[in-house]
């Protein structure tokens, strides 16, 4: 899992406004944009943050995807899944 990587995406949702415009209208191409591998785009697409937190990303990073309520991460949401490590 590249960590840095999902932490840049992370960082462009919160800094860059074109990007964070194209992965709310669009989060596949968004996330295609950028080298993940298959595994890290699933979970990114799935709203998986279970699993990325466990594999080594910030949660405080993760949790500006619900602020922007990206990957359907709503904060009701996010909560749940970082408390029972499932993604629903």
């Amino acid at each position: 899992m590249n960590v840095y990587l999902i932490h840049t995406l992370c960082r462009r949702v919160l800094h860059d406004r074109e990007f964070r415009e194209l992965i709310l209208r669009d989060p596949e191409a968004a996330v295609a944009s950028m080298p993940f591998s298959q595994e890290e785009r699933a979970a990114l697409l799935a709203g998986d943050v279970a699993l990325l937190h466990r594999e080594g990303v910030s949660a405080f990073l993760l949790l500006i995807l619900s602020r922007f309520e990206v990957f359907g991460l709503v904060l009701p949401v996010f909560n749940r899944r970082m408390r029972t490590g499932m993604s629903d």
